[in-house]
């Protein structure tokens, strides 16, 4: 067996690995978008729903994320011990838990969701629009969820620039169906809602797909690119173990990615949380709120590509060995994760009008987004540091921490948000204060942890 070549820890060299995946974020980004500007010619109300399902849809992916980070640290973790095998068995054990993952996460939206719409939604337009949304929106788990076992192999094996194909194809056909399916252009039906939602259910199955053919098809030297094959990928037996369905390391992935899914379920839950705060308090702040969200999505294009990264060096280097690296490593790439932030924020003190007209034209929606753009710009700042703090708690296996962690924050900021809402009625932008609390404090308690140094040499 050849011995995989050691994570390279130059600027130039975590770009390459942070890059691809960022690219993928923001071609996601831009999907979300494109969704959000077709539902709004229907109406304000229906952007609203669209978001909403979106955002518990999200929700809910967590818990497949949560399995897909465990499977991409250990991959990560055994590449650098040199033990390719068991790495490939690992991705053959978490597709097979994939699959029951999204079978009960499709269960989750498609019938209980509908019962909590009925039961906590205020507005019956914004309730009838979503229950059309997610009757179509809950098939794409079938498709997005696998498709995260096969993103965390790349990943952990730091080449992630197959996630720009899948990301690319999935942004166009999204784009091109929407365009067809909700006002019923290109000879197809008009749907509009549910058409907006089958088209993102269809890229998604599309993008899955793509990376099955592409991960099975490159799987031998005799077809893989110059590139691929010089990192001996066949030794990985990705199709053998996938086919041979191991269960050898479920209860490892379990109890790895248990806490990380339970984290995360934390972090997007709580938008769930706030959201329905806000909701009742109109339908304007509402609009206006989901407006920022897409924003805060933009910004999570850096977010998200840096904190994969700086988890697959984490447990790459403390695997090699290489603990005295470990702290100049993180500096870089929370530095390069700022700049990204800096760098996709800048509309919204450069240019929030314009931003804000592509989802409504009512003035006081537009005022109160332009505040509360001005209000949550330094908070991103603050998130760009803070994430990369926690990233480096779960990349050295230390999930349960990274859970709690994530638990204390989301509690106080609930706590925090409920007040400003329901005790001090607070306008809607001065609400979104509360994004300080929440950066804060998961800073300051991953700061507490990290503190001591002992995660540097954590087994898993």
């Amino acid at each position: 067996m050849h011995p995989e070549k050691q994570l390279q820890t130059s600027w130039s060299e975590m770009l390459k690995v942070a890059l691809p995946v960022c690219l993928g974020v923001f071609v996601q980004f831009i999907v979300m978008i494109i969704d959000n500007y077709f539902v709004a010619q229907i109406d304000g109300n229906a952007m609203s729903a669209a978001s909403f399902v979106a955002l518990i849809y999200l929700t809910l992916v967590m818990i497949g994320l949560g399995l897909s980070n465990a499977t991409q640290i250990i991959v990560a973790r055994r590449k650098g011990e040199n033990r390719i095998d068991d790495a490939g068995s690992v991705v053959g054990n978490a597709f097979w838990m994939s699959i029951v993952v999204a079978t009960i996460q499709f269960a989750l939206l498609y019938f209980l969701l509908p019962v909590i719409i009925e039961r906590s939604i205020e507005s019956k337009q914004v309730s009838e629009y979503m229950n059309v949304f997610t009757q179509y929106r809950a098939f794409g788990f079938f498709f997005y969820t696998l498709t995260l076992v096969f993103n965390a192999f790349w990943a952990g094996v730091a080449r992630t620039r197959i996630m720009i194909y899948t990301t690319v194809l999935t942004a166009f056909v999204n784009i091109i169906l929407d365009y067809g399916l909700v006002f019923g252009n290109l000879g197809m039906p008009e749907m509009g809602m549910a058409g907006a939602a089958l088209a993102t259910t269809i890229a998604e199955a599309c993008a899955f797909f793509f990376l099955l053919w592409f991960t099975f098809r490159y799987h031998d030297h005799k077809t893989l690119p110059n590139q691929i094959a010089s990192g001996n990928i066949a030794s990985y037996k990705l199709r053998h173990w996938i086919i041979t369905m191991p269960k050898r390391h479920s209860i490892t992935l379990i109890k790895l990615g248990g806490p990380i899914a339970m984290q995360m379920l934390g972090a997007l839950g709580i938008w769930v949380i706030f959201y329905k705060f806000v909701e009742s308090m109109g339908e304007q702040p509402l609009q206006s709120s989901f407006i920022v969200r897409n924003m805060y999505m933009l910004v999570y294009v850096s977010v998200a590509g840096f904190t994969t990264t700086i988890s697959t060096y984490v447990s790459g280097l403390i695997a090699e060995k290489r603990q005295s690296e470990l702290l100049p490593v993180i500096r870089k790439l929370i530095l390069m994760n700022m700049c990204g932030v800096i760098i996709l924020s800048h509309g919204l003190w450069l240019y929030p009008e314009w931003i804000v007209s592509l989802f409504s034209d009512d003035p006081i929606i537009m005022f109160e987004t332009v505040r509360t753009m001005h209000i949550v710009l330094p908070a991103m700042l603050v998130f760009s540091v803070t994430s990369m703090l926690l990233g480096t708690v779960e990349g050295s296996g230390s999930t349960v921490a990274g859970f709690t962690i994530e638990l204390a924050t989301v509690i106080i900021y609930i706590v925090t948000a409920y007040v400003m809402v329901y005790v001090w009625k607070w306008p809607i932008h001065l609400v979104w204060t509360a994004d300080y609390v929440y950066f804060l404090s998961l800073g300051v308690f991953s700061l507490f942890f990290l503190w001591n140094g002992k995660w540097k040499f954590k087994k898993i």
